[in-house]
């Protein structure tokens, strides 16, 4: 009879959440920004160096997510079935909340008549999606492989696979009779996020996760700082260009990542009364940010109401704007939908462990 693992017992990782905050912050801001900002203002040299840096925030957001997700697995000990019940109806919840996001209110004769472009739109994967079909490939994967050496070497085999097959996936499915759904899902031009190549971010997130944990004499910061500075350093030696395809551009995004997300970890602790709630209410943030910047069904947005008109200063007081309404909304709402679900679980007498890291709540 196969022993079930033991949960590992550890303090919260303060680091991750301070990462997983200046993911969140980062989309918000990003966001809101290409929303409202003037085209003029975008060619200023100091929006055209943090534009460049912004390619990097969709990709750590993912990252992020990975890395929370395979911190509790390894904790919590999880694996097999009792992984999938745990993960199972948060891929429903995230891809409910990515539809919703869709919803194409302002077409909907169109939609129930089966307008091909609606539907395109409805369907197309966004981060939520994204994260919501990585998490169903990652808790497939764990609750199948328990070894600790096994489950680095598959989600790190899997996270190199899927950027290095991306160029043939999308030629099948765009060229395929593969539902729209799918089509979206898996490669969809049309779709921000689909999972060819974006989940090897949020796969590479869970190998962090997963290594990290085995590193007991090094800070982690330092840690994911040297792997990053490292990776870049020999795609720039082999001449690897990031625009030469889907797996050069993932491993030289991987590297910035990996560089950010160690240099957030070494914010100050003092700021973790902030940054802490701010990392684990994460997802609740970005989907409350989505519908201020770009409105929602018939409801218009900042890129509606205000549109592309603001100098740099001004929009970035829009941002400022926006984020401190999505953290005054969720933050009380997170903390409460947390206790009910205490509440709710625990059977008499029986206490929950407080450490979870889990980003997928």
């Amino acid at each position: 009879m196969t022993s079930q693992p033991a949960p590992v017992a550890a303090s919260r990782d303060h680091g991750l959440d301070r990462a997983r905050a200046v993911a969140v912050i980062a989309m918000v801001m990003g966001h809101t920004l290409d929303a409202v900002l003037k085209d003029t203002a975008r060619q200023t040299t100091g929006m055209l160096v943090y534009w460049s840096f912004r390619a990097v925030t969709a990709p750590l957001f993912l990252f992020v997510a990975g890395w929370a997700f395979a911190t509790t697995v390894r904790r919590t000990g999880l694996g097999g079935p009792r992984l999938l019940r745990r993960y199972l109806p948060r891929v429903g919840l995230l891809l409910f909340w990515g539809y919703l996001l869709r919803w194409p209110g302002w077409g909907l004769p169109a939609f129930f008549a089966g307008d091909p472009k609606v539907w395109r739109h409805f369907l197309a994967f966004d981060a939520l999606h994204g994260v919501a079909g990585a998490l169903l490939v990652g808790a497939l994967v764990l609750a199948a492989v328990r070894p600790p050496a096994a489950r680095l070497a598959v989600l790190g085999g899997l996270a190199l696979l899927v950027p290095w097959v991306s160029p043939w996936m999308r030629a099948a499915v765009n060229g395929g009779p593969l539902p729209l759904a799918l089509t979206q899902a898996l490669a969809g031009i049309t779709s921000a996020f689909p999972l060819f190549p974006w989940s090897a971010y949020f796969l590479m997130g869970g190998v962090t996760g997963l290594a990290l944990g085995e590193v007991k004499r090094a800070p982690h910061w330092l840690v994911l700082c040297a792997g990053g500075t490292g990776l870049l350093a020999l795609l720039t030696l082999r001449g690897e260009a990031p625009g030469a395809g889907d797996l050069p551009l993932v491993l030289w995004r991987l590297g910035l990542v990996a560089v950010v997300a160690g240099l957030a970890m070494r914010l100050p602790a003092r700021l973790d009364g902030l940054l802490g709630p701010v990392g684990r209410a994460s997802l609740w943030v970005y989907v409350a940010h989505l519908p201020l910047a770009y409105g929602w069904s018939t409801l218009p947005g900042l890129a509606s109401r205000v549109g592309r008109t603001q100098d740099a200063l001004p929009a970035l007081g829009l941002a400022l704007g926006v984020l401190a309404i999505c953290l005054a909304v969720t933050l009380p709402l997170k903390k409460a939908y947390g206790a009910w679900r205490k509440r709710a679980k625990a059977p008499p007498g029986v206490s929950h462990p407080r450490d979870s890291q889990d980003m997928i709540k």
